[in-house]
């Protein structure tokens, strides 16, 4: 997922719950955003990253 700009990543993250997509997909792409930083760009009505998601991720972010 390196080579997908940021703006492609949050648009197909948003695609991909429109379409109902595999549960582990999606989960992919928000370690992706996570790991990238860009959670303050999505719009919190339309993601599925819930906070107690993102401390769990945030937690095991090695240091």
């Amino acid at each position: 997922m390196n080579n997908i700009s940021d703006e492609l990543l949050i648009d197909s993250y948003y695609k991909a719950i429109d379409l109902d997509l595999h549960p582990d997909f999606i989960f992919l792409m928000e370690s992706e955003i996570i790991r990238r930083s860009l959670q303050n760009k999505l719009n919190p009505s339309k993601c599925t990253i819930q906070k107690t998601t993102l401390q769990v991720h945030l937690e095991t972010q090695p240091v």
